[in-house]
């Protein structure tokens, strides 16, 4: 069983605008992940079902076009009611509160390294752009920003698939993702406890105390 070959399959007659949906539809409806969707479009590519470059275009205008339509959603609800769905989507996928809102307040600091590095995490990737139209800050630096991070992040993995189509005649698209999955969980899992450890040991500042403290 294979459903994301099944999508490539279905996919592939619509050419650039079957790419096109389904990358937006990931963006807006996130029932797969966008890696094993991409990994998919990859050894789709490596099938000649379609050419690589007409592959990551596709996917990076629907990636781009489903990231701006959830700009403009939080930015027509407002704020109060783009916050509680921000909340909301964070907590369905796992992300917990106090990493959502270290990401809110850096956004405001550094939008555009923001943008485009938010696009380039599981989850967080498909919540920046609430995040920007939450905040309304600088819609052309969010638009460069995502636009880059999303040819990054396709063109890795549609690469992926690309190549293990090239390495093995038969291979599964849906088993492949989820080994990517792993390592990503993986690779994560190890940046955090690299990070914790890091702020361990970390010397602290010393308090100061006046003269008048020493005073016994």
């Amino acid at each position: 069983m294979d459903p994301l070959g099944s999508l490539v399959a279905w996919a592939a007659p619509l050419g650039f605008a079957g790419l096109f949906a389904a990358a937006a539809s990931e963006r807006l409806i996130p029932v797969m992940p966008s890696y094993g969707l991409l990994v998919a479009v990859g050894i789709g590519a490596g099938d000649c079902l379609w050419s690589v470059p007409l592959a990551l275009s596709a996917v990076t205008s629907g990636g781009v076009a489903g990231s701006l339509a959830t700009y403009g959603l939080a930015a027509a609800l407002g704020e109060v009611r783009s916050l509680a769905l921000l909340r909301r989507g964070a907590h369905l996928a796992g992300l917990p509160a106090a990493r959502l809102d270290r990401w809110v307040q850096g956004y405001h600091r550094h939008q555009g390294a923001i943008a485009f590095a938010a696009q380039l995490v599981p989850t967080i990737r498909l919540l920046a752009p609430l995040i920007a139209g939450l905040l309304g800050h600088g819609f052309r630096t969010f638009l460069l920003a995502t636009t880059a991070g999303v040819v990054v992040w396709s063109a890795f993995f549609i690469g992926l698939g690309y190549l293990a189509a090239q390495l093995s005649v038969e291979i599964n698209a849906s088993v492949l993702a989820l080994q990517l999955l792993l390592i990503l969980l993986a690779a994560e899992g190890a940046a955090l406890l690299l990070s914790w450890r890091l702020r361990r040991r970390r010397p602290q500042q010393p308090v100061m105390t006046s003269p008048e403290d020493r005073i016994p």
